[in-house]
């Protein structure tokens, strides 16, 4: 199944940080290239200042990709907001930028609906499948869950996509057990892991969860 999604960060030239957005965006659009390695076919693209572009064959890699890059966003004020689509269309064979799909329409109608809401960052929308449950239920809860974040719940929480135990990030942080686990309980955690679950049953062939944690645990510039 071919998908897609278009990410915009919201507000982008109204707080006088355009180079910080750019720098985040350079920096995620290099972490995408190298998450999505494993996929068959895939293809990103940083474009016009504040929009990412991906495309690849795996509904899952997609879902995976937007939901990793909505917890590591920086910006609270800026959120980044995803329109996506997915459906039966072949691969590509041409210049992806010359691409006049329906997938892309859709992705952009989607992206479009939802630039000033206040409730959800997420559009999803797949050929011949009703997705209601998604968009007015979980991406919604998601959504709600990240925005309520404090910059040491999101650092503390990113360090436990990558580490095996609270052992190691209590060590990472020089604080104690319960007080990380105090932390993840308070970033809702284990209602993300359920979240994540979710997202991956559209395919049971994920292959870039390795590389993401690998990523991860090699750093962000902003952490």
């Amino acid at each position: 199944m071919l998908s897609l999604f278009i990410m915009d960060v919201s507000s982008s030239t109204q707080m006088n940080n355009q180079s910080d957005i750019r720098n985040a965006m350079e920096n995620i659009t290099a972490q995408v290239e190298r998450w999505s390695e494993p996929l068959q076919f895939k293809y990103t693209n940083f474009r016009m200042g504040d929009e990412l572009f991906f495309v690849c064959d795996n509904l899952a890699s997609t879902l995976l990709i937007s939901y990793y890059i909505k917890l590591i966003w920086p910006f609270k004020a800026q959120p980044v907001k995803f329109g996506i689509a997915a459906g039966d269309e072949p691969v590509p064979d041409m210049n992806i930028e010359h691409w006049n799909s329906k997938l892309t329409k859709l992705a952009r109608t989607n992206l479009e609906q939802i630039k000033r809401s206040d409730i959800t960052d997420f559009q999803l929308s797949i050929y011949d499948m009703n997705t209601d449950i998604y968009n007015d239920v979980l991406f919604p809860y998601f959504t709600s869950i990240v925005k309520a974040h404090s910059k040491l719940q999101q650092s503390i929480l990113v360090q436990s996509l990558y580490t095996e135990t609270q052992k190691e990030i209590a060590q990472i942080n020089h604080k104690s057990e319960s007080t990380i686990s105090s932390h993840l309980n308070k970033a809702q955690y284990k209602q993300l892991s359920l979240i994540k679950k979710h997202l991956l049953t559209f395919d049971t062939d994920i292959r870039i969860e390795k590389n993401i944690k690998a990523s991860l645990k090699g750093g962000l510039p902003w952490y």
